[in-house]
């Protein structure tokens, strides 16, 4: 919750907020009701309805008032920025960064605080075994003073961005208050038609003053997603993943061989297809992990190195209805062409 707002309200807000004519032109029909057409005063009253109507319905817009919303270009809102900033009697509550996920409906995808595995939430980044100056690091469940510091909003062109990316700087602390590494991270929502849209996800992983070696198990590292709370409760349907034909399975949920991996999520009011693809640029290899809870994502080792950003990406597409593998692949090969 940011700024005493649920982000199914922000959401909802963001939804339902109509083209500025479709909303002026409703006030001015409204108000004209039993104005004779055609009178001078029928004309001023119309026009000046219309003036205010127009600008009070643009000034309303979430681009304008609210920075934490990733929307499409007609203003639907896909994620919702969780930036609570860091309580110290809170901890565990107010240690992450991380996204809230809608459907292209406007529906509620993923899971905040709380639940089964609370430091699962939405979209999150962390690895459990990092390394700095010889010590061991969890910035996964942030069980020992680790937290991830939102700082400010930084201009798209910070990192070579246009506009319409929401650009965060995240540092990584330690428990003392110490930041090993800054982060940018930056989203952008994309609209393939009413029921797809797409939530291009990037960011660059900076070490401070020394080496931080990036590392973890495939549960407990890397991107992830982390679906609502319902699909962890006792006899919840489950969660549904589609995967490439050179996917090879381990134990324990762990997969490789993937670039992309879909969850199927059976949702009230119709399920909805989370499509993950892994970015071309990544390191590799890379595993993946997935829980029939609806968490799953992947993971690498890597050593970041102070003055030399790391960059990732990834690409989430989601879509309502339950899509086919070969849905998947074509939607996944034509991210990776970009």
């Amino acid at each position: 919750m940011i700024d005493g707002q649920e982000p199914e309200a922000r959401s909802l807000r963001a939804i339902t907020n109509l083209p500025c004519f479709l909303v002026g032109a409703f006030l001015v029909g409204v108000s004209l009701v039993g104005l004779a057409p055609g009178s001078l005063y029928h004309r001023i009253v119309r026009s000046s309805l219309l003036l205010v109507a127009l600008l009070a319905a643009c000034a309303a817009s979430p681009t304008a008032h609210d920075p934490e919303l990733v929307v499409t270009t007609t203003g639907r809102a896909i994620a919702s920025l969780q930036r609570a900033p860091h309580d110290p009697a809170q901890h565990l509550e107010t240690c992450k960064v991380f996204h809230h996920v809608f459907a292209p409906d406007g529906r509620l995808l993923t899971k905040g605080q709380g639940g089964e595995f609370p430091h699962h939430r939405g979209l999150f980044l962390g690895w459990n075994q990092m390394q700095w100056r010889g010590a061991g690091y969890d910035f996964w469940h942030c069980s020992h003073g680790e937290t991830q510091q939102f700082r400010d909003f930084l201009p798209a062109q910070s990192m070579g961005l246009t506009d319409d990316w929401q650009v965060s700087a995240i540092d990584w602390c330690v428990a003392n208050g110490t930041a090993i590494v800054r982060e940018r991270r930056a989203l952008r929502a994309r609209e393939l038609g009413i029921e797809v849209a797409v939530l291009d996800v990037r960011s660059e992983l900076l070490a401070e003053d020394s080496a931080v070696r990036l590392a973890g198990d495939p549960q407990h590292a890397g991107e992830q997603f982390r679906a609502l709370q319902q699909f962890a409760e006792k006899d919840a349907a489950p969660v549904r993943y589609l995967r490439p034909a050179s996917a090879v399975g381990e134990a324990n949920d762990v997969w490789k061989g993937c670039e992309w991996i879909a969850g199927v999520l059976p949702m009230p009011g119709g399920d909805v297809t989370v499509l993950r693809v892994e970015g071309r640029n990544n390191p590799r290899p890379t595993v993946w992990s997935t829980r029939p809870y609806g968490r799953f994502g992947a993971t690498f080792t890597t050593e970041l190195q102070p003055g030399t950003p790391l960059p990732l990406s990834w690409t989430y597409v989601i879509a309502l209805g339950a899509r086919d593998t070969a849905w998947c692949q074509s939607m996944a090969a034509a991210v990776l062409r970009q």
